[in-house]
Parts: C-alpha cells; structure tokens; sequence
C-alpha cells in the first residue's frame, strides 16, 4: 500500500474507533435505580393474600421514591408500612417509599412491604413471580421474586 492510500484508510479506522468510543458509556451505563433479593411469603392457611419483600438501591444523586407495584401475580398489590402503634403492631397502606439518594431500603417483615391481595392460583414455596416497582420519576424495574415457606413452618 502506498503513503497515499495509508491515510484514508487510517481516517475511517479512527473515525470508527472514535464513534466506538462514544456510544460505549451508553451501553455500558449501569442503572440507577435497582431492585434485588426480592421474596414472597408463600400464602398460608388459604389465605390469598401476603407480602413480598426487596431491597432496592438508588445509585443516583437524586432521591426517589417507589409510587406503586404491579405483578401479575395477584389481583391487587399495594405498598405497606407495619408500625408499632400503643405496643400493637399495625398494617397500613402508604403513598410512596422513599429511597435515599446513593442510599438503599429494604422492604422487609414488620417495616415497609409490598402487598399483595387475590392471588392467583396456589404459589407454593420455590415458585417465582415477577414484581414491578414504579419511581417517583416514572423508572419501573422489575424483578423476580421467589415464594419461601415463613421461618418455622415446614
């Protein structure tokens, strides 16, 4: 190849290298918003309703807060707070959940939850659904959720 042709060649080589360069943060962005470790009381006693637990994390500068969640796992799912009120634990809904910017919360058994009311058909321990979380901010992520017998129930 000649000194001629070299430098063409070299331009679109850079040229490529160069758009490569840039689009490769976009595709390798991490989320901010993330949703892991998430579980669900298997239902007992045929009861049709229970709670599912996550940990949600928030790498961003920003606080958020989850507004709802969906699955098509039940009829209705709504979020919870459990409080100690006069020395008796009390369920109650709430609006939203906060997350703390690059800060986490778990929702966990006696703090914040998710609820879910008319489940469909018999999820037993080891069954997976999946949950959606919606932002503050309109983000939804979703992720799996395995069903676990309560501790002490065999």
């Amino acid at each position: 190849m000649t000194q001629r042709h070299v430098l063409p060649v070299l331009m679109s080589v850079l040229c490529a290298a160069g758009a490569f360069a840039a689009a490769t943060p976009a595709l390798a962005q991490t989320p901010v918003l993330t949703a892991h470790d998430a579980w669900a009381r298997e239902p007992m006693g045929g009861r049709n309703m229970t709670g599912v637990f996550v940990v949600v994390e928030n790498a961003g500068a920003t606080p958020r807060a989850i507004v709802s969640a969906s699955t098509d796992a039940a009829e209705k799912v709504e979020l919870h707070e459990m409080k100690n009120e006069g020395g008796m634990m009390r369920m109650s809904p709430v609006k939203q959940i906060d997350v703390p910017a690059k800060g986490k919360v778990e929702l966990k058994p006696g703090s914040f939850h998710v609820m879910l009311f008319g489940i469909k058909g018999k999820p037993a321990a080891g069954d997976t659904m999946q949950l959606t979380l919606t932002f503050d901010d309109g983000t939804k992520v979703t992720t799996p959720a395995q069903f676990r017998r309560p501790e002490g129930m065999k």
